[in-house]
């Protein structure tokens, strides 16, 4: 009883004291998009020289058209794709979209969109460029992408012409800019934050450049095989998606398994299209690239684990991840974690980072080095903050902003904003203090508690409790058993002396029990004196040190080794028998 009273008492005293708390800002939702892409279906990606030309006949437009169904298969739900066609710019600069593809539309639209387009392998203007550049600048979105395929230059242009055009605008707006070419190396490199230069040798190089930069705008990333022959894979932190694309002639993803086991949540079937251009629909000599057929398989929130892929008949396979990366702020003071709605002016200690699924700051090999962008935002005043620094929070509103960037195009942005308050006034930091060491304080008061309320309590000692009191009779060799009872409420209730009973005679002796109460370790009180008084008990006398006449004060303090004589008198006889009760007194 005594121990699940002394729980209780801490359970209450720890459920007023405020537990402290992280601060963990998640990762800002799925992003929207707008993907503008020129794409050259001119003559010479059909034949060398153009399509009326004498030189002979390339893959490159099939091998094209087939990595624009894969970048259609691979867009997400709050994407937008739209495809300018070079051929349709010739004559009219101001010609709309041929082709507005949406991420939320069923995947076997989106191909069919692409494989189904039929233009007139024409020329290269540069309009084209023009045109989806300023329709991608009007959309309202939170990014902006410019892809740019070709083989070639655009009419009239040259190399630095058009590297300064494309260094232009992507430097003058919010348009990140993509830029892709077939066969001659143009040489460019990327001269901006928001400009990039892909190159593909040849035809075959077409969709690995692709997946390049499908990769780089939707933030994926290639995972190798812990075991190719085998097709294992691991990742110790979970996916948000797991693109798996894998080509061959009857090739099918079935879905993976080991930590556990995953059926793709959309699939679709990429193949080789055979509509080059108009009037060529039915040439003999067009290049077909028969060969290009694949599956590409999306997965959704995998957790982390060890996974082997289900697949058939593939002849290459390739694994693509999105992470699902949580960056956490955390402001502390004393050492105690802080929400963002009880900052008071002052100085604080920042921390941030990317943390696994139980808010621990870790580090994964898949995310590569991570770089960190991070800065106080306090009164128009914007300051650079790494983790771990000290930091000056002054009255006023304040937003700390932290962006992680890891795997060169990957980033993860999060942000903390609150009202600062003034400064503490010395009970709040009392308050503070507390809560910094909250478990030993409650620890503390409980011991103080328990001294207060039992621990300067007067207890009885214990050995004249551990056994019951001998009683020897005078002329008798055989021992007989007293008693001493504690009262029990007595022991739990605070603030207050132990209190017994003493039955000092044989129990068939009419004598009443001594009422005891505890003063110290070695004395107790009578609290019954006046029961024992002659006038009222004709019978006995009862002797503790001295014996209980007429006028005995009502408490008599008494020794806790005491030795309590009791005197029976028969009445008109001369027979007298003596007790003896030995309260410390453990037998013979």
């Amino acid at each position: 009883m005594k121990r699940t009273f002394m729980i209780f008492l801490l359970v209450m005293l720890i459920s007023i004291i405020f537990v402290p708390c992280n601060i963990q800002a998640q990762t800002v939702n799925q992003p929207s998009r707008a993907i503008h892409i020129v794409y050259d279906d001119s003559g010479s990606m059909i034949r060398v020289g153009g399509v009326f030309g004498n030189g002979p006949f390339l893959d490159r437009w099939c091998q094209a058209k087939y990595a624009m169904e894969v970048f259609a298969v691979m867009l997400q739900e709050r994407d937008t794709m739209q495809v300018y066609y070079m051929s349709d710019y010739v004559r009219n600069a101001n010609t709309q979209h041929r082709v507005r593809i949406l991420g939320s539309e069923p995947v076997s639209l989106r191909v069919s969109q692409i494989r189904d387009t039929i233009t007139n392998a024409s020329d290269t203007p540069f309009a084209s460029v023009t045109k989806a550049y300023n329709d991608l600048k009007l959309t309202t979105v939170d990014e902006k992408w410019l892809v740019i395929l070709t083989d070639g230059m655009f009419n009239g242009m040259t190399a630095t012409e058009l590297d300064g055009t494309l260094f232009r605008y992507a430097n003058e707006s919010d348009v990140n800019i993509i830029f892709l070419t077939i066969g001659d190396d143009v040489g460019f490199n990327q001269v901006s934050s928001g400009y990039f230069y892909e190159h593909a040798a040849s035809s075959n190089e077409i969709l690995g450049r692709i997946t390049s930069i499908c990769n780089r705008i939707f933030n994926r990333n290639s995972l190798g095989f812990g075991n190719e022959a085998k097709r294992e894979f691991k990742f110790d932190l979970p996916m948000l998606e797991i693109l798996v694309f894998a080509q061959g002639e009857n090739v099918s993803v079935n879905g993976i398994s080991g930590s556990g086991s995953y059926n793709p949540n959309e699939s679709v079937n990429v193949r080789y299209s055979e509509a080059a251009a108009l009037g060529l629909e039915n040439n003999p000599n067009v290049i077909i690239a028969r060969n290009l057929k694949g599956v590409i398989a999306l997965f959704q929130n995998v957790p982390k684990g060890n996974y082997g892929l289900d697949i058939s008949e593939a002849q290459t396979v390739e694994i693509y991840y999105k992470p699902a990366v949580n960056v956490a702020i955390r402001l502390r003071q004393n050492g105690r974690v802080v929400s963002p709605n009880e900052i008071f002016e002052g100085r604080y200690k920042v921390e941030f980072g990317i943390v696994d699924e139980n808010g621990r700051f870790f580090e994964s090999s898949l995310l590569g080095n991570v770089a960190y962008e991070a800065v106080l935002q306090n009164n128009g005043q914007t300051t650079s903050i790494r983790s771990g620094d000290t930091i000056d929070i002054n009255e006023g509103n304040f937003t700390v902003i932290v962006k992680a960037h890891f795997l060169d195009i990957n980033t993860a942005e999060n942000s903390i904003s609150g009202s600062v308050l003034p400064p503490l006034p010395w009970q709040q930091r009392l308050i503070n203090l507390i809560k910094q060491f909250w478990f030993i304080f409650c620890l503390l008061l409980a011991l103080l508690l328990f001294w207060l309320l039992w621990g300067r309590k007067k207890k009885f000692p214990k050995k004249i409790m551990e056994r019951s009191p001998t009683i020897t009779k005078e002329g008798d060799k055989n021992n007989k058993t007293g008693e001493f009872y504690i009262k029990p409420h007595t022991v739990w209730l605070p603030f207050c002396a132990w209190e017994g009973t003493i039955r000092a005679v044989p129990s068939k002796k009419a004598l009443p029990r001594l009422e005891v109460r505890a003063v110290d370790k070695s004395i107790m009180e009578l609290t019954n004196a006046d029961a024992f008084e002659p006038g009222k008990l004709r019978v006995a006398r009862v002797k503790i040190g001295k014996p209980i006449l007429d006028g005995t004060p009502k408490i008599i303090e008494i020794s806790c080794s005491a030795t309590i004589e009791t005197t029976f008198q028969s009445r008109g006889e001369s027979s007298t028998e003596v007790y003896k009760c030995f309260l410390e007194r453990r037998g013979k």
